[in-house]
């Protein structure tokens, strides 16, 4: 199904691989695109709204449109075959089409797909293949066959640290925001919603440094509407947030490929050694 702004880290992350950064500002206004004399594109923000220079980390945490499709229409050396490529890497082997409008997540991927993308965002950039299966045990007890998952490096974690700290904005500030004063889930999180036209599809994918969730809430046929309000921070971030905090509430640990994990809603991700923070101006965005 189609993604929708779920798909939004893969443009904001070509982005900073390309020397912008979480301040980078672009004008939050209609951007008209001709493909020739009979066909335009006019893409809106989810509310029709517009506004004036608008940062980067401002543009994902709101899930502003018009600011996506401009890093990838707008900035220098930014361009749909780049974010296709950063979404391959990521192991979305859905067909994603190099259009202008990649911006705007159009080109269908599965859940299983965007959820394990996710976890390798959260996870420092190293991607852990998705398995269900860890081994095979006879009656006796006996193990007939193990199980690991494929394990690789996609992404430096420089840039990964950056992007995760621009979608904990998300969550802070922006439209995963209830997730901090409805559900009262106060633990280190970042995540994305997600919507696509005429609401057929509402997403959040979401993760802590050790659990991702994917949800997607949808009808069978596409061409059937959830509801005129039904957004991914009304339809699916309910069920997310649910399951994350009763995770935490309740669970003391799990185990994942015969270790115990010990669940810790404090636990942060820690700051790796080629990140540097400096102080920046609040109205020019200029150190």
């Amino acid at each position: 199904r189609q993604p929708g702004s779920v798909f939004k880290p893969f443009i904001y992350l070509t982005a900073l691989e390309k020397g912008y950064n979480a301040v980078t500002q672009l004008l939050n206004q209609p951007l008209i695109h001709f493909f020739d004399d009979t066909l335009m594109w006019n893409p809106q923000n989810h509310d029709g709204s517009t506004g004036l220079l608008t940062t980067l980390r401002e543009g994902l945490k709101r899930s502003l449109n018009l600011i996506s499709v401009r890093v990838v229409n707008q900035l220098e050396k930014v361009n749909p075959f780049d974010v296709a490529s950063n979404a391959k890497q990521f192991n979305i082997k859905s067909s994603i089409q190099a259009y202008p409008s990649i911006a705007l997540g159009v080109s269908e991927v599965t859940l299983k797909e965007i959820a394990a993308a996710y976890s390798a965002i959260s996870n420092e950039g190293i991607y852990v293949e998705p398995i269900a299966i860890t081994r095979i045990e006879d009656r006796h007890g006996s193990i007939i066959k193990e199980f690991v998952p494929k394990i690789n490096e996609v992404k430096n974690n420089d840039i990964i640290y950056i992007l995760r700290d621009m979608m904990k904005s998300v969550i802070d500030e922006g439209t995963g925001g209830s997730i901090r004063w409805k559900y009262k889930f106060s633990g280190p999180l970042a995540g994305k919603t997600g919507t696509t036209n005429s609401k057929a599809d509402a997403w959040f994918v979401g993760f802590t440094p050790q659990i991702t969730i994917g949800v997607w809430v949808g009808l069978d046929d596409p061409a059937v509407s959830l509801g005129e309000k039904q957004f991914g921070s009304v339809a699916a971030l309910p069920i997310f947030a649910n399951s994350i905090k009763k995770i935490y509430d309740q669970a003391k640990d799990y185990s994942y490929l015969n270790k115990r994990i010990i669940l810790d809603d404090k636990l942060d991700w820690k700051v790796p050694p080629g990140i540097e923070k400096v102080s920046v101006c609040k109205q020019t965005y200029n150190l």
